[in-house]
């Protein structure tokens, strides 16, 4: 049969499929059959806001019309030279505003600008907001607070180096970092907002600059209500679609309503307006991601902005590409099992959990599977998907609840292991003994007597007693270190007698906001894997965790980076040669708080946002399906332009090709068969191509690359 042929009967059968549908409505309007159960409400996420619009003032602080009012510059061994004054010349609004001129000298680890004045809060509910400019490109601005127990927190802010004013807020309990005080990691009241701080560009910076503020005062958020109500007809798990599947909406709220389809280009392929009610359908073009926008207004105000996302996606492949996984958390019930079926849809068969010593021993001696492990592990088995499960934490009947460092609990810790190997194995056969070690991750108030040592002397005991009992298990090492904050941690433990006790390293190698060829990933794991080289430990490294979190703050990224960084990510990984697996952190957004990271790390949404996908989970399909067939073979490279060469079957090869200095024009040699965007859809072939920040995929024989000279 022809390709014409093909398409001609693809077309037949789609407008039949869509008669039919048409003639099913009308019938069940005419004999009185309800349809309506088909309509589904989905709670879709509101748009981002502007932080003037997310935060309304309480109290105003500081408006230094007259003079600096009390602030001050603080000084110590870590702050930069600054001072302060009044700007008579500049202001957001009323007669001056605070300036600070400061310079770094660039001899320190940490040295920033301190601009203090204490504010005394006495219950939770509230911020502080103010408007800012100036600073230096890249400075970040932070928040200092401390609470009655005398325990500091750090709030992330914002980014410095706007010319203009931009307003910046925060709630005091903001995302960030602590120390001190009685360590709980929680804002004890009443408390004082001590300072503002904006940190050093980079390492070593040596310059200066000035900084502007204005308008200082107490905020809390904005209360917004709910207005709009989404619904789709008939939405698959996910509101993930097959090609050709129509996608049917219906939005309703008080106001006039405007709403625009988008796809992940910025493309706009329908749009339209209406009073109180909206009905629309869309055949989807492509492979791909797209957000459909609604707004409803109210007397010419904005009063509410959602966004419903959704994605088209071929059937996933029969082969699974054993690459690629995610990091999960079934335990404690913590995902809903049905999530696991999206793994499926998405062609991901890998996914990383835990489930802890203390939920095992519930009474000391006793070893048994919680019932949410046997529900999770059961689902697995059904779907053939293949867990990695964690070793990981303290158990409250062995030191004190801490790291089993006593002989006892070293044994202890061992034997609950290797029992839920036993329990769990052959549907769980990858095993990882503890998650970040050295870090202190899960062990609250625990930390500080843990040492390379002692992570060595429990793995080996693990390690052979596991192995004992389950041959046939591989067994992860290390923990999940960070590959270059604690690369000495990690040459301690291997050289403490971790090298011969693991048949695999694991690192987590966390590096958001930037990119991963300006922190030189490929770099930073080569080390590690020629450390492993040295210790005579296996060089077979499993990046257990990395991510670039989706929040709103200076540390996140929006979900366009986040789908081109992950497909980069894995892409410059595999072809290090060492790297086996990247278990992508994680699956799904862990809450709703979108200010706060570790809510928004998920390549698709929380489930009460019906497991929508950003952009992330549909590339990352994409990469899992076209290179689940290749073998890596080389990194390219030239200037900002990267390629992952991968060698397929029948002699082809695969190049996953981008450039992270704008587009630059390549010129391909060899014979191009085909040409895919960041979703797996054709693209024109031509000899001379465009290369932005976005991969492409490169299909042929004998292909190279090269640059293209103004």
């Amino acid at each position: 049969m022809s390709p014409l042929m093909k398409r001609s009967i693809c077309r037949w059968l789609k407008g039949m499929v869509h008669f039919l549908g048409c003639l099913l409505l009308i019938l069940s309007l005419a004999y009185g059959r309800d349809y309506s159960e088909k309509w589904k409400r989905i709670s879709c996420p509101e748009m981002p806001l502007e932080p003037e619009d997310r935060f309304e003032t309480v109290k105003g602080v500081a408006s230094f019309d007259e003079d600096v009012e009390g602030w001050i510059v603080a000084r110590g061994s870590q702050q930069a030279e600054a001072e302060l004054s009044v700007d008579l010349k500049t202001s957001k609004s009323g007669k001056a505003c605070l300036r600070s001129d400061f310079s770094f000298r660039g001899k320190m680890p940490l040295e920033y600008v301190e601009l203090a004045s204490p504010v005394r809060v006495n219950e939770p509910g509230l911020g502080i907001g103010f408007w800012v400019k100036g600073g230096l490109p890249k400075m970040s601005l932070r928040l200092r607070i401390r609470d009655h127990t005398g325990e500091t927190h750090q709030v992330d802010l914002s980014k410095l180096g706007e010319d203009n004013w931009q307003y910046v807020a925060a709630s005091l309990d903001g995302p960030g970092g602590w120390w001190g005080g009685d360590e709980n990691h929680r804002l004890d009241f009443p408390c004082q907002i001590q300072s503002v701080v904006a940190d050093k560009p980079s390492q070593g910076f040596i310059g200066h600059g000035s900084l502007w503020l204005d308008e200082v005062a107490l905020v809390r958020p904005r209360k917004r209500p709910e207005v709009l109500c989404v619904e789709v007809w008939d939405p698959p798990l996910g509101l993930l679609y097959p090609p050709g599947e129509r996608v049917s909406f219906r939005v309703s709220g008080p106001g006039q309503i405007q709403w625009r389809v988008q796809n992940f280009w910025g493309d706009t392929l329908s749009e339209g307006k209406s009073l109180n009610e909206v009905t629309s359908s869309l055949d989807p073009p492509a492979l791909g991601f797209y957000s459909c926008e609604f707004e409803c207004r109210e007397e010419g105000d904005s009063v509410e902005r959602r966004a419903l996302c959704f994605g088209v996606l071929p059937r996933p492949m029969r082969k699974a590409n054993d690459f690629v996984g995610v990091c999960t958390h079934y335990r404690n019930g913590n995902y809903p099992l049905e999530s696991m079926g999206l793994l499926c849809r998405y062609g991901l068969r890998h996914f990383r959990d835990e489930v802890s010593w203390s939920a095992m021993e519930k009474e000391k001696g006793g070893l048994i599977l919680p019932e949410y492990a046997n529900a999770f592990l059961d689902e697995a088995e059904r779907l053939k998907r293949k867990p990695l499960l964690i070793f990981d934490y303290g158990c409250p009947w062995y030191d004190d609840g801490g790291y089993p460092l006593s002989p006892d609990a070293v044994e202890a810790y061992a034997r609950y292991a290797a029992v839920l190997a036993e329990k769990t194995f052959p549907v769980v056969s990858d095993f990882e003994v503890w998650n970040e070690y050295t870090g202190g991750c899960g062990m609250s108030g625990k930390t500080g007597q843990q040492t390379p040592k002692t992570y060595a002397r429990m793995l080996q005991e693990t390690y052979d007693l596991v192995k004992k009992r389950v041959p046939g298990g591989t067994i992860v090492g290390i923990g999940g270190d960070h590959s270059a904050h604690h690369f000495d941690k990690i040459e301690g433990m291997l050289r403490a007698g971790a090298s011969n006790k693991m048949d695999a390293l694991s690192v987590h190698s966390y590096r958001y906001p930037s990119s991963p060829e300006e922190t030189d990933l490929v770099g930073e794991i080569q080390r590690v894997g020629e450390l492993a080289s040295q210790c005579e430990a296996p060089v077979r490294l499993w990046i257990t965790e990395i991510g670039w979190p989706t929040h709103l703050g200076p540390r996140g990224v929006d979900e366009a980076t986040q789908a081109r960084y992950a497909v980069r990510t894995l892409a410059l990984l595999q072809t290090t040669g060492i790297v086996e697996r990247v278990y992508w952190y994680d699956f799904r957004d862990d809450g709703l708080k979108r200010d706060y990271n570790e809510n928004n790390f998920g390549l698709v949404r929380h489930q009460d946002h019906g497991y929508a996908p950003k952009p992330a989970a549909l590339s990352v399909s994409s990469f899992s399906r076209l290179t689940s067939s290749g073998m890596p073979r080389e990194l390219w490279q030239e200037g900002g332009c990267y390629a992952a060469v991968y060698e397929l079957p029948l002699g082809q090869e695969l190049w996953v090709a981008w450039c992270t200095q704008g587009k630059t024009v390549v010129q391909v040699q060899g014979r191009l068969k085909a040409v895919k965007d960041l979703f797996g859809n054709e693209l024109e072939l031509e000899a001379d191509l465009v290369l932005d920040e976005n991969p492409i995929y490169l299909m042929g024989k004998e292909l190279a690359l090269t640059l293209q000279t103004p």
